[in-house]
């Protein structure tokens, strides 16, 4: 098989992998909300921005270092999807709240 054909099959496969995964991931979404009781978020995976490990070390105003021990000591819980962590905005809400009932902001 040609080379080049076997890394367009791979890519693909990644792409429907990836599709698939952001579909478990709103349905986890959708059914924590409910295990809250709170309403499900309805905006499309799509529509939802993605934070940086960047993004959240200015939005939280924490250097590297800090980052890299919130992640370890697990009050930051990125997804790595691209090999890069990755955050919704809610997951930010979530930590600050765990971070401020441990007493760290």
């Amino acid at each position: 098989m040609n080379l080049s054909i076997l890394l367009h099959t791979l890519i693909d496969k990644i792409e429907k992998l990836t599709e698939a995964l952001l579909l478990i991931c709103k349905l986890l979404s959708l059914l924590t909300a409910a295990s809250r009781g709170k309403k499900a978020e309805t905006s499309s995976l799509s529509e939802r921005k993605l934070w940086t490990h960047l993004d959240v070390m200015r939005y939280l105003n924490i250097s590297l270092s800090t980052y890299k021990r919130r992640v370890k000591e697990g009050l930051l819980k990125p997804m790595t999807l691209t090999g890069d962590d990755r955050y919704f905005e809610e997951d930010l809400t979530e930590a600050m709240e765990r971070s401020r009932i441990k007493g760290k902001v």
